[in-house]
């Protein structure tokens, strides 16, 4: 069965006992334009304890907010109770919320017309606008824009994210009420507006959407963002095709390999992004080949617009790590090596093997090590 039909499924079940379910979200966004996706988030009129005991496999994972998960053959759904909502004084959660409203009421609360749709028995619910707005590819919020980016300002980010995923074009007054507004995002927490300038950074139409925060003045509110690095990164060639790739740039750009710490990302994110950064420097040799995991020389490769080499690459080194090295510490031990030294040793004999200034032969590394300790002056 497809995301679709267990949808479908679920929406039988709540129907049989009364309720009223829909998908709602940008799973029918999506199915607008074209596409089934397979993240889908269905809408009810049932109570949350309600459908928990309609389904026997159900979490209560925001029961506050009114939301359970469903999970259907180990496929999870999120099924939440039409719901209001009230003032965000946090700039980020409502102050409260209200069960048990229509429909209506519930779409209200969405930020964009396009998101704001439902879909049940194949007929697609559109009480904003949603479906002419995606034909005319322009993003509008659910109402007024300054209302909208007040309660939450990282609406603000979405609006830019989506623009670029979809190459879309911002409504006049989004427009106008993000530039009003954009001052807001700095009392949004930095991971929240991080995940969306990472999604917006491998959108299609990222250039586009950079170039509308610059116009916007939204960057002068993002950490080491200037219109300088902007500038910087939209007229670079190479193309973010991930997360950390998207980073690189801006660190390659910024010349400074701290700039990403005020976004939080992660310490995988971080380190990928520095090795990036570096290879958008440096370029490729044997000993960065040799030093840098396949998996970042095949996305350097990608966002280069090049043929993937990475594998071939790595396979046509003399060695893929110091284990292959036919020669290790206790074979330093026993020449009379200590400490520091036996590190600096089997670096440079490593390096050397690398770039096949000599084979990697336990006799030829031995009388080497001899040669390296007897000018190290250790015998």
């Amino acid at each position: 069965m497809t995301e679709w039909e267990y949808a479908k499924q679920i929406i039988e079940t709540i129907e049989r006992h009364g309720g009223e379910a829909y998908i709602v979200g940008g799973a029918v966004r999506d199915y607008v334009l074209g596409s089934l996706p397979d993240d889908i988030d269905l809408a009810t009129s049932l109570f949350p304890e309600d459908v928990m005991a309609l389904f026997p496999k159900s979490v209560p994972t925001g029961i506050e907010h009114g939301t359970v998960t469903v999970i259907i053959d180990h496929h999870p759904f999120e099924v939440t109770t039409f719901r209001s909502e009230g003032a965000y004084s946090d700039s980020r959660r409502p102050d409260h919320v209200a069960l048990g409203v229509s429909l209506e009421e519930d779409l209200l609360r969405r930020d964009f017309t396009m998101n704001a749709m439902a879909f049940h028995d194949g007929q697609v619910v559109d009480l904003f606008g949603g479906q002419h707005d995606l034909e005319e590819r322009i993003i509008r919020t659910v109402g007024s824009p300054f209302e909208r980016f007040g309660e939450d300002a990282l609406r603000i980010m979405r609006a830019l994210r989506f623009m670029s995923q979809l190459d879309f074009t911002l409504h006049e007054e989004l427009r106008d009420a993000a530039s009003v507004l954009g001052h807001k995002l700095e009392q949004i927490a930095m991971e929240r507006i991080a995940i969306e300038f990472e999604k917006l950074l491998v959108g299609p139409a990222y250039k586009r959407a950079l170039n509308e925060m610059v116009a916007l003045g939204i960057h002068r509110h993002l950490p080491g963002v200037t219109t300088d690095l902007m500038n910087r990164v939209q007229e670079d060639e190479r193309t973010p095709v991930n997360a950390a790739s998207g980073w690189a740039l801006f660190l390659y750009h910024s010349n400074d390999e701290s700039w990403l710490l005020p976004w939080k990302r992660s310490n995988a994110i971080k380190r990928e992004a520095r090795t990036l950064a570096k290879l958008c420097e440096t370029g490729l040799d044997e000993m960065t080949i040799y030093q840098t995991e396949e998996t970042t020389l095949s996305t350097y490769f990608r966002m280069n617009g090049e043929r993937d080499r990475s594998r071939e690459l790595k396979q046509s080194l003399p060695i893929q790590s110091r284990k292959e090295l036919q020669f290790d510490g206790r074979d330093a031990l026993e020449l009379g090596a200590k400490g520091e030294v036996i590190k600096h040793m089997l670096a440079d004999l490593e390096r050397r093997v690398v770039l096949q200034e000599m084979p990697n032969h336990e006799t030829v590394l031995k009388e080497e090590a001899k040669r390296w300790l007897q000018r190290a002056g250790v015998s």
